[in-house]
């Protein structure tokens, strides 16, 4: 005697409430899938608040979403592989992985993107980009084309931009050279140049061997810079400063630390800027990092800057900047007077303490420091 065969449970029978507490069971990734089958379960999806939500996407060698808690580890994380190019559809290897393929990447990932969105209610909260070969240029146009478009992404709030190889630098530079939004936090790493940013950046990091020339400086209208090699010479910072000082342009800057090409010749980095210097032997202000809100700068001298508005930038250099409270050694006050102040041996001040480890390097004679309260 044949049984009959076990009868499907059909979840749409169920009462709205309890088909709502059944779902409230779910992860992100089952959600997303249940939300898909009709417009019904898109709305009861819609119902079922997670909190933290954040979405973040890494474009690859395919477009990799991640959507969860920023502040928990990767327990809270889920993850959609969206790859470029037919396959047979493959089951996500975990609960946590959802692997996607389309023919047409480029308009399916900003439809995944849009639906996540609404579905969670999340935030976008970045993006990484370390472009594979791999990926179609027809993709990454279409792509392009839609978060260029996107009305509601005015801002990318964090992007992070580099290349593991030098082959892949083309693409890189293909896409910076593309992108149109504004940007919160830039961290360009691991590159051998600047890639061309065509937004405003609040904030800007940058690492190994980048370039940054003052066209692109001034674009940027950064209110944070820090770290990088850049192609500055002095006759650029006085040219940078002097927009400044004129309102002409970098209205926003708050804090940059910077190392231009050559050493710092204070001659011309202050020619028309009628500069004030202030004596390092008294003279010391504390400016709070950007970076890390317990850190403190202690600022001794520079040079203040008026800007026609009356607001004061103090520009240096960055080895006069410490975070201890003692004074600095008789070497640095030395140095100081010597390259800044245009002070002979006979003026200068010797009567601090002795430094036998202090040596001023010529890393050290390229860095340079803009600070505005």
């Amino acid at each position: 005697m044949s049984r009959r065969p076990p009868r499907k449970f059909s979840l749409l029978c169920l009462p709205r409430l309890a088909l709502i507490e059944v779902v409230k069971c779910w992860n992100p990734i089952e959600i997303y899938l249940f939300s898909r089958v009709s417009r019904k379960t898109k709305k009861i999806s819609k119902l079922v608040k997670i909190p933290y939500l954040k979405l973040w996407l890494n474009v690859s060698n395919c477009y990799y979403v991640n959507v969860g808690d920023p502040y928990c580890g990767l327990r809270s994380h889920w993850f959609f592989q969206l790859y470029p190019g037919l396959r047979n559809y493959e089951r996500y290897r975990t609960e946590r992985y959802l692997d996607i393929y389309s023919k047409n990447a480029g308009k399916s990932i900003g439809k995944l993107i849009d639906h996540c969105q609404e579905i969670f209610d999340c935030e976008f909260g970045g993006m990484s980009i370390i472009i594979d070969p791999v990926m179609k240029s027809s993709n990454l146009n279409v792509f392009m084309n839609w978060i260029n478009k996107h009305e509601k992404l005015t801002k990318i709030p964090y992007l992070i931009a580099y290349s593991e190889k030098e082959s892949d630098e083309f693409y890189l530079n293909w896409f910076m050279n593309n992108f149109k939004k504004d940007i919160g936090v830039l961290y360009l790493g691991r590159s051998h140049y600047v890639c061309k940013v065509n937004g405003k950046v609040d904030e800007l990091s940058l690492y190994s061997r980048e370039k940054l020339d003052l066209d692109h400086l001034i674009r940027m209208d950064c209110i944070y810079m820090r770290g990088g090699e850049t192609s500055l010479t002095n006759r650029d910072l006085n040219v940078f400063m002097k927009n400044w000082k004129e309102m002409k342009a970098n209205e926003r800057i708050g804090f940059y630390l910077i190392r231009v090409k050559e050493n710092l010749d204070w001659s011309i980095i202050l020619d028309g800027l009628d500069g004030e210097i202030r004596d390092v032997r008294t003279v010391r202000r504390e400016y709070t990092s950007p970076w890390d809100e317990e850190q403190v700068y202690k600022v001794n001298g520079g040079v203040d800057i008026t800007r026609t508005d009356g607001k004061v930038a103090t520009i240096g250099m960055t080895f006069h900047m410490i975070f201890q409270d003692e004074p600095l050694s008789r070497e640095m006050i030395r140095d100081y007077q010597r390259l800044i102040q245009n002070m002979d041996e006979q003026e200068m001040d010797m009567n601090f303490v002795h430094d036998p480890e202090y040596k001023l390097t010529a890393e050290l004679r390229k860095s340079f420091f803009v600070m505005v309260k």
